[in-house]
């Protein structure tokens, strides 16, 4: 019998880790996300668990590669997991290969913090939480290229379609070895100046976009990007919004 109308259906998310340290992370992150979680830290009882219960994430811990794509393998499989969303909590940088199967999927590195996974699951599965319009104030979307520089690595094209002051999610239209990317550098609108940072890969997906946050950065580009920011219409909306409710 299907639940009311008025009763929202919670997420269900599969965990796969052998660390126990991390299984604690995740599942407290998960709780404040209102996603139930079911642990597994053997793959067989993972994919046992997988053909008999639906899941919306699959969240699998690479630090056992070949359990991980056990996992994954059997989630492409199943009929039942065709919408589900495949999470890789990454050791190595190179570990987009695992993320295939059930439809949409990402990566996230390490060193994975609160903030970090619940970020990143909140937008690999599309969900927001009260709050979520303050911390938009700080960001803007945005279509602008910039050229990814590093070791190894030709100047490559990227464009930021996403950008707040700590850091920026990008469009890459290549595939390019996570662990090449060093600096970035681009110009915002109708500016002037070059803005060139360290950058370090956050998160990947299988479609060619990437979250990088800033380090290194010079106070003149903090500067400039913090005033940029402030002067994007949706930040000014969300002050006044957040002045109307005070």
């Amino acid at each position: 019998m299907a639940p009311p109308e008025n009763v929202t259906t919670r997420l269900r998310s599969l965990l796969f880790s052998r660390d126990q340290e991390l299984v604690s992370l995740v599942g407290e992150v998960l709780k404040t996300l209102d996603i139930d979680v079911s642990r597994c830290s053997m793959a067989q009882e993972a994919v046992q668990k997988l053909t008999s219960t639906k899941f919306d994430a699959i969240i699998v811990d690479n630090a056992d590669a070949p359990g991980a794509v056990a996992v994954l393998s059997a989630a492409k499989s199943l009929e039942s997991c065709d919408k589900s969303i495949g999470i890789v909590l990454a050791v190595s940088l190179n570990s987009i290969g695992l993320a295939e199967g059930a439809r949409s999927h990402m990566v996230l590195y390490r060193p994975l913090s609160a903030d970090r996974l619940r970020n990143g699951i909140k937008s690999a599965l599309g969900l927001r939480n009260e709050g979520d319009e303050a911390r938009d104030s700080q960001r803007a979307a945005i279509n602008i290229p910039a050229t990814l520089r590093g070791a190894g690595l030709d100047e490559t094209l990227a464009f930021i379609t996403n950008l707040g002051a700590g850091g920026a999610a990008l469009s890459v239209g290549q595939s390019i070895p996570s662990s090449s990317i060093h600096t970035i550098e681009f110009s915002l609108p109708n500016g002037t100046d070059d803005l060139t940072a360290t950058v370090e890969l956050v998160w990947r997906d299988v479609q060619g976009r990437m979250g990088v946050r800033f380090s290194n950065t010079s106070p003149t580009f903090d500067e400039i990007l913090e005033k940029w920011l402030a002067a994007q219409p949706s930040a000014q909306a969300s002050r006044a919004s957040a002045g109307q409710a005070s």
